[in-house]
């Protein structure tokens, strides 16, 4: 990742590139979210989509995931990003599992933007 990286425009490009999708949530999480990147740092993103359904198959959890993807394009080629993406039912179920990572982005993670309560963080 570039030295010199404005991770606070990054914030606000994310949030205004995905809010058409109006999504549940976004959260940088990782070493730009804990402020301590280094060069080799990438962006990790968290993103729950507003969808009430669980992914059936392979092809149905792509389809979640290109969905953001797509939105995030030039974003996704220009900056290394680790991108997550869940529908709200699974979201539901990743915070029940409270597994060590579960924890870290939810505890540890930059919340952005949170549909329900109109909020953005960081």
């Amino acid at each position: 990742m570039r030295k010199n990286i404005d991770i606070e425009k990054l914030k606000e490009e994310i949030v205004e590139r995905l809010k058409p999708l109006n999504p549940d949530k976004i959260i940088l999480f990782g070493s730009h979210a804990s402020g301590n990147p280094d060069e080799d740092s990438d962006i990790d993103l968290y993103v729950v989509t507003n969808d009430d359904f669980i992914p059936k198959n392979y092809n149905e959890k792509m389809e979640v995931y290109l969905k953001i993807a797509n939105y995030l394009q030039d974003f996704l080629q220009e900056y290394p990003t680790d991108l997550i993406t869940h529908t709200r039912k699974m979201h539901e179920k990743f915070v029940l599992i409270n597994s060590s990572f579960a924890s870290e982005i939810m505890e540890k993670g930059a919340l952005l933007y949170e549909k329900d309560h109109s909020r953005r963080m960081a």
